[in-house]
């Protein structure tokens, strides 16, 4: 699996939370097409078809180190909130 730029790990955070891509443009200051093409990016190099695979998936992955899952979500939301 390759590994995700800061950038769509951003994308990435924020689909955990649940947010649309609209929202995720207004957080990011992004254009609705960037957020797309890091969207296709993220689901290419997990190699999943949904961005609900590719959160399952990470989850699955990541349950057995929950609390890391958590810190890295902290982390990230902090990150956005900082620059928002």
């Amino acid at each position: 699996m390759k590994q995700l730029t800061s950038s769509e790990q951003d994308v990435f955070a924020l689909a955990l939370d649940g947010h649309s891509v609209k929202e995720m443009q207004d957080i990011l200051f992004k254009e609705e097409n960037t957020i797309k093409t890091q969207r296709r990016s993220i689901l290419q190099k997990l190699n999943v078809s949904s961005m609900k695979e590719a959160i399952d998936f990470y989850k699955k992955t990541t349950q057995t180190s929950s609390q890391n899952f958590t810190n890295y979500h902290q982390e990230i939301f902090q990150k956005l909130v900082k620059t928002s």
